[in-house]
């Protein structure tokens, strides 16, 4: 009480005139300093910018007050996720997200034996590969930024238990089509495990929906992983699946206890009816590759052409550091390519229209090197 009675004393002696124009006084300092403060801009984080589709939620929603005190029953998923593909449900295992599938995979594959990386890949690869007690080898990308499938193929040796590779690559958005796929399945030995990271298959170029089921016919070790995290907005809902061909194995790779009953509807309803959605941010993605490509075109950055919202960055007169730093002076954070033992890269997470004029202003901007 007394701190608020000497806030309003100060106004004692005061005529109205002179507390009013004191009052209007800080009114438009504040409002100068709050015009003054750029927001943050997270452009590091890889998943999509935008929430569910709401029916997506409301299928999560009513699934979790149907039945949170009940364990969920896998197989309505499963079946609809094989019918997708064009393979039997024993070849599925619902999972949470690609990551923790890949991480059980390893565990089950990697001990004791060398795992040939397509690199730069997905971030947390080697030490998924290291906590499976297998050793991780760097197969380095083609000059375009795409999985090199002849140096992986000759990178699988007596010791390799596995070659993995994402389509499209995060961090450069680079795919690789199916009938290539279907090429290095061909070439690398039965013994090797072919693993096929395709998290952002969504934002890649158009391909049946049977492809992962020609890998599966064609190769017997081969796992497909599939994640609702990015195009589908599901971070949250951890949601994912895998397709092999030994259920057992399949067994090993997915949660002990099952995926949870609000992410399993809201798989379900993406998979019955988020084809339109999908759609949207497909282009919306593609469009923003293309606009930070042409506002580009007459600064030293640039990108790899490929798919999807990531961008791997480059400056032909700056490194990595510079770079992610210049840009943090501006509050727009990026991924630098030291993640990834690359020093002249930055990973950037594309977000929209408003953002990409930001970020392709603030790389205008930046000082010659």
């Amino acid at each position: 009480m007394r701190r608020f009675l000497d806030y309003y004393r100060q106004f004692e002696e005061l005529s109205p005139e002179e507390i009013s124009r004191d009052l209007l006084e800080r009114h438009h300092a504040e409002r100068d300093r709050a015009l003054a403060e750029v927001p943050a801009l997270d452009l590091a984080t890889p998943s999509w910018h935008e929430p569910p589709d709401a029916e997506a939620v409301n299928a999560a929603t009513y699934a979790l007050r149907r039945a949170v005190n009940a364990y969920p029953d896998p197989t309505p998923l499963r079946e609809a996720l094989a019918a997708r593909h064009g393979v039997v449900s024993d070849q599925v295992a619902p999972g949470h997200g690609a990551g923790e599938l890949l991480h059980a995979a390893f565990r089950a594959l990697a001990a004791d034996g060398e795992v040939a990386v397509a690199w730069p890949g997905w971030g947390p690869l080697p030490r998924l590969v290291h906590e499976g007690d297998g050793a991780p080898v760097a197969v380095p990308l083609t000059a375009d930024g795409a999985p090199d499938l002849e140096a992986l193929a000759a990178a699988a040796g007596p010791d390799t238990r596995a070659v993995v590779l994402c389509t499209p690559n995060d961090p450069t958005g680079a795919a690789v089509a199916p009938a290539a796929l279907l090429e290095l399945a061909a070439r690398i030995d039965d013994a090797v495990w072919l693993i096929v990271d395709a998290a952002l298959a969504e934002f890649g170029p158009d391909e049946p929906d049977d492809a992962a089921a020609g890998l599966l016919a064609a190769r017997e070790r081969v796992i497909v992983v599939r994640s609702f995290s990015k195009a589908h907005a599901m971070a949250g809902f951890r949601a994912g699946y895998a397709l092999a061909n030994d259920a057992k194995l399949l067994a090993r790779l997915a949660p002990v206890a099952g995926v949870s009953a609000p992410a399993q509807a809201a798989m379900l309803w993406a998979l019955e009816n988020g084809e339109p959605v999908l759609a949207r941010r497909r282009a919306a993605a593609a469009l923003e590759r293309e606009r930070l490509a042409e506002a580009l075109r007459v600064t030293p950055f640039s990108f790899p052409a490929g798919h999807g919202h990531l961008v791997w960055l480059s400056s032909t007169e700056h490194d990595g550091a510079a770079i992610a730093g210049h840009l943090a002076a501006q509050r727009i954070y990026v991924t630098p390519g030291t993640a990834w033992g690359d020093d002249r890269h930055v990973r950037v997470a594309l977000r929209g229209g408003a953002a990409t004029d930001r970020l392709a202003a603030a790389l205008a901007g930046a000082p010659a090197g």
